[in-house]
């Protein structure tokens, strides 16, 4: 009579996914050894497709997770220089003490930012770009193409955008510092 009984049930019970929680109910509902998602009768029940769909969305994390990251090359940190009015402005400097003949030559041979139409600033292109904020601080100037004299060029506190004028051969604490038209 058992062995009966279990013979009938299992030949009246329904296929998994025909009755409302039967893909959710962690029971074997038609007795094949397969439970809820598991069960073939469950493929395309909205709860198992919502779980496929979250488990496809997390794999898809992890696997960005562990992928190096790739700095945003557009960002302003990562750029080279910054942008001032309609002018780029070198970010950094040359890094020494130089007189205005020189840093006209370093503007002129500067590839920058693929860029190699660099070039010493006017007075008031430095002025703007020292008033802008968008420079790193620090207490040096930087060199102009406007000229004083023939033997005195302008100066722009890279900081402070002070104006003051010095001999074209003079070196202590002068950068060059070049702009380029957008």
């Amino acid at each position: 009579m058992v062995l009966f009984s279990l013979v009938m049930a299992s030949c009246f019970s329904s296929p998994e996914g025909t009755t409302d929680g039967d893909c959710a109910d962690s029971k074997d509902n038609d007795k094949n050894g397969y439970t809820d998602c598991e069960d073939e009768g469950c493929s395309l029940d909205d709860y198992c497709l919502g779980l496929a769909a979250k488990a496809q969305l997390a794999e898809e994390a992890a696997r960005q997770a562990s992928e190096p990251s790739v700095p945003d090359a557009t960002t302003d940190d990562d750029k080279e220089y910054v942008e001032v009015g309609n002018l780029w402005v070198q970010k950094g400097h040359n890094d020494a003490d130089i007189n205005q003949p020189n840093a006209v030559e370093y503007c002129k041979n500067l590839t920058l930012a693929g860029k190699d139409d660099w070039r010493l600033p006017t007075q008031a292109e430095a002025e703007a770009a020292a008033n802008s904020q968008k420079l790193p601080n620090e207490s040096l100037v930087m060199w102009t193409s406007t000229e004083k004299s023939k033997k005195r060029a302008v100066i722009v506190g890279i900081s402070t955008g002070a104006v003051n004028d010095l001999g074209l051969h003079s070196v202590g604490q002068c950068r060059a510092r070049c702009v380029r038209d957008k």
